[in-house]
């Protein structure tokens, strides 16, 4: 087998309404709703190695969902070295992220000539058998405004995109939400479905990157997952006349045309919408 050193990278994915669908066969679950890609995302190199290892942003980690990508694609040892321009645990999709771009990099790497349908597959799956996110790998595999209009991995069921331009997003994070504790607690997957269903069919009657961050909003108060921190920064940017919500699952506020208002509650971040999605580097 001929070996080389591949690199790949997926895009952040901030998801703004979902619904929960979680069935036994992993390739069949997952989360219908919406969401954007960003510019800033997950940038990975896979080469071969003696026994496998994964580093993130330098450092050694365990990182089960890209190792579960791996192992479910390739049996070779491989050193997996990411670097993520977004934070983990903040709404992003970083375990998808770092999945994907590694899954993308892996098939270089060991010139496996695998589809990109092949390699999402094992990205998604390994998202949801880890329970570290649930439609994000589909959109990062599309690029854009994703809509998905049923729950599973990327290419079984219908998805629909949302036409809209390189926008930028300004964001600010203050600190993790576990994606497993809120997608193991029955109470509050009963009250994400229901709120869920209600806003993307409300987004989908006016599909407009505007009528997206409404409806998320719209959602974000309905699922009562906001802090204090984002439920105020939420409020400061509508006053400013700028939209915003909060990034799922995550305790991370983002907004388009902030004017300046999410610069009081910290450091503001900003990147553009991608219409990329996972690509070779």
């Amino acid at each position: 087998m001929q070996y080389k050193i591949g690199k790949a990278f997926s895009p952040a994915h901030i998801s703004g309404i979902f619904i929960i669908d979680i069935k036994k066969e992993p390739l069949l679950s997952g989360s219908m709703g919406c969401g954007i890609c960003l510019e800033h995302g997950a940038e990975t190199e896979v080469r071969p190695a003696k026994k496998t290892l994964i580093k993130i942003n330098g450092d050694v980690v365990k990182a089960p969902t890209t190792l579960s990508a791996i192992k479910l694609l390739a049996t070779e040892p491989v050193f997996v070295d990411t670097t993520l321009s977004i934070p983990i645990g903040a709404g992003f999709g970083a375990s998808g992220a770092g999945a994907l771009s590694a899954a993308l990099a892996l098939n270089e790497c060991l010139s496996m000539n695998l589809t990109l349908k092949d390699l999402a597959h094992a990205a998604h799956c390994a998202e949801v058998t880890n329970r570290t996110g649930l439609g994000d790998v589909t959109g990062m595999t599309f690029g854009g405004m994703v809509v998905r209009k049923k729950a599973s991995a990327p290419f079984l069921r219908i998805i629909d995109k949302i036409p809209c331009r390189d926008t930028e997003i300004s964001w600010i994070s203050f600190k993790e939400i576990s994606t497993k504790s809120v997608l193991t607690d029955d109470l509050k997957k009963k009250s994400i479905n229901k709120s869920g269903k209600a806003r993307l069919k409300e987004l989908l009657k006016k599909p407009s990157i505007e009528n997206f961050m409404i409806k998320s909003a719209a959602f974000a108060k309905d699922i009562e997952l906001m802090s204090p921190e984002v439920r105020d920064s939420i409020e400061a940017v509508e006053a400013a006349g700028g939209f915003a919500s909060q990034a799922m699952l995550g305790d991370t506020v983002f907004a388009i045309n902030d004017n300046g208002a999410l610069l009081e509650f910290g450091e503001v971040h900003k990147s553009r919408i991608s219409n990329a999605g996972a690509h070779l580097l």
